[in-house]
C-alpha cells in the first residue's frame, strides 16, 4: 500500500476521508482506496453483523441524557486509534456498543446501562494441550489472572487458528470461540489460575500449532480488554 509520507503541513494522518483511509503498521503511515464490496458472508458472520444493526439501532434509541452519561464514562477509556495520548478517548457511542457486543458473547444480549470503564487484571494464557480429532482439535489452555478478588467474574473470549508447527498466523483465518472453565479455581497471594477449554475446527492430522488472540469479558459491564497474543 502507498506510505504517508510527512511534510511541513502535515505530520501525520489517521482515519478517513472521503474514499481514502489512513492506518498504521509498524509505526509507519500508509493509505488506501476503500474498497465497497458486496457483503455476503458466513452464517456467523451474519449474525454478528444483525447484532451490530441491533446495537446501534438501541443507541437511536436510547433517552440523550443516558447517552450523555455514556459519553462520561467514555471519557476515561483511550482510544485504540492514534494520537495515543491522555486528550483522546473513545466515544460514548463506541463504549456502548462494546458493551452490547459483550453481553451478546455471553449468551445475554440485551440493552446495557452506562457503567465506569473497570480495572481489568492482568492476564495471561499458557497453553497445556492441543488434542486433535476427526474434524476439531481441543485446547486445554490454563488462565492465571492477577490483582482480582473475584476471579468468577471474567470470561474468556478467544480468536483461534491451528496451523501446522512453523506455519505463521493469517488474521482473516482466526475463528471466535468462548472458553469453557473446567475445575476449581487456585489462589495463591492474590493471584488465581484454572484451567478451560475451547475447541477449533481443523482438518490437520499431526502435530497442531495454535495462534491465540485472546481477552477478557466482563460480566457485569460488558466491557471488554485489549486483545493479547501468543502461538504454541
Amino acid at each position: 500500500m502507498p506510505k504517508f509520507t510527512p511534510n511541513a503541513i502535515i505530520k501525520d494522518c489517521w482515519s478517513s476521508i472521503g474514499n481514502i483511509t489512513f492506518y498504521h503498521r509498524n509505526g509507519q503511515c500508509f493509505w488506501k482506496r476503500k474498497a465497497r464490496p458486496v457483503f455476503r458472508g458466513t452464517p456467523a458472520q451474519l449474525d454478528q453483523q444483525q447484532i451490530h444493526l441491533r446495537a446501534i439501532s438501541a443507541w437511536q434509541h436510547l433517552d440523550h441524557s443516558v447517552q450523555l452519561q455514556w459519553n462520561h464514562y467514555a471519557k476515561s477509556v483511550p482510544s485504540h486509534r492514534p494520537p495515543y495520548d491522555e486528550n483522546h478517548h473513545i466515544s460514548g457511542f463506541n463504549l456502548f456498543v462494546s458493551a452490547y457486543h459483550g453481553f451478546a458473547q455471553l449468551g445475554r444480549e440485551h440493552v446495557p446501562e452506562p457503567q465506569p470503564f473497570p480495572n481489568f487484571p492482568s492476564a495471561s494464557l499458557e497453553v497445556l494441550e492441543i488434542v486433535p480429532g476427526a474434524e476439531t482439535a481441543t485446547i486445554r489452555c490454563r488462565l492465571t489472572l492477577a490483582d482480582t478478588v473475584h476471579p468468577e467474574r471474567w470470561h474468556l473470549s478467544t480468536r483461534i487458528q491451528l496451523t501446522a508447527p512453523g506455519v505463521g498466523c493469517d488474521p482473516g483465518k482466526m475463528r471466535s470461540c468462548m472458553a469453557t472453565y473446567t475445575g476449581q479455581i487456585t489462589i495463591v497471594q492474590n493471584t488465581n489460575s484454572r484451567e478451560l477449554i475451547f475447541s477449533a475446527t481443523t482438518t490437520l492430522s499431526g502435530p497442531i500449532q495454535g495462534h491465540i488472540k485472546y481477552r477478557l469479558i466482563d460480566e457485569i459491564s460488558g466491557y471488554r480488554d485489549n486483545w493479547r497474543k501468543i502461538s504454541s
